[in-house]
């Protein structure tokens, strides 16, 4: 079921396979197997592209939920055994803006409605903030980017984005479905720059290695301006895919061949936290992100 989700997402065996830590014709061998056991084809294959097929297409949102439905049992099994399921406890929730938009709304629907008597306090903080409310008490639990200095908050992975060209409509660019960095050379183009996160760095630096120059009259350190101004129309910019539930009309999201830099979000929290709801919490989002 994990390997054809993953297939299903990713539309291409080679990045499901490395998703998935195993080798791709074991991910091929497991996909048979899935489709040879109900009987119908799941993807169409070929040589250039990986397509779901219309079976493919109902079975997938049905196997998240499967899953997502497996693990909350074993889950609950756990808590149950461990005697630490919430309560009446007040938890507190921070989160940064992109797991606003998709990652958070799923953790809290499936929390809720198995929690419904934990009080919930959901805020949204930026990165540092978000660190610093989590090591003062002040947040329980946070949706949040790597922070490169834990000290005395852990942090388990949740979800990585790739990044995507942002292209205003109008571009010539915007036409095209299959793009490499060279394509970029000789028009607008400008860069986020929020180096103390290194997946952005790691950008600037590959578009400049490739020739592109960017546009030295932009200085923007925020995703959101970022992609103000892509969408006005002030130039072309390269951010996290995440902000695919964000976008307006007036651009357009494009995967660049060579570029296959990604930013991981993961939750955090206080291990000598005594609030009941932590531990339950981290877990369903690992599970629900593992479904998604």
């Amino acid at each position: 079921m994990k390997c054809f989700i993953a297939v299903a997402e990713e539309l291409h065996f080679g990045r499901a396979a490395k998703r998935l830590n195993m080798t791709q014709p074991t991910l091929s061998h497991r996909i048979r197997k899935l489709e040879d056991s109900f009987g119908v084809q799941l993807f169409i294959r070929s040589t250039r592209s990986v397509e779901l097929t219309p079976p493919g297409e109902t079975f997938l949102p049905l196997a998240r939920d499967m899953l997502v439905n497996l693990d909350e049992a074993v889950l609950l099994s756990k808590l149950a055994a461990g005697g630490m399921s919430p309560g009446g406890e007040h938890l507190k929730v921070g989160a940064i803006d992109p797991a606003a938009h998709r990652l958070l709304p799923l953790i809290l629907r499936r929390f809720r409605n198995r929690f419904p008597e934990t009080r919930l306090d959901v805020r949204i903080y930026d990165s540092s903030e978000l660190l610093r409310a989590l090591e003062r008490g002040d947040c329980h639990v946070g949706i949040m980017r790597p922070p490169s200095n834990v000290n005395l908050v852990r942090f388990r992975p949740l979800v990585a984005d790739r990044f995507m060209a942002v292209i205003p409509r109008q571009s010539p660019l915007a036409a095209r479905t299959s793009l490499r960095l060279s394509d970029f050379v000789g028009h607008k183009v400008f860069t986020l720059k929020r180096f103390e996160l290194s997946s952005f760095e790691e950008v600037h630096n590959q578009i400049t290695a490739a020739g592109i120059d960017t546009d030295i009259g932009v200085n923007v350190s925020n995703t959101t301006a970022a992609l103000a101004l892509a969408t006005a129309g002030l130039g072309i910019t390269f951010l996290p895919e995440w902000i695919e539930s964000v976008v307006s009309s007036a651009v357009v999201l494009r995967p660049v061949e060579e570029l296959t830099q990604e930013i991981s979000m993961g939750i955090g929290w206080r291990a000598d936290n005594p609030v009941p709801g932590i531990l339950p919490f981290v877990e369903y989002a690992d599970r629900v992100s593992r479904a998604r």
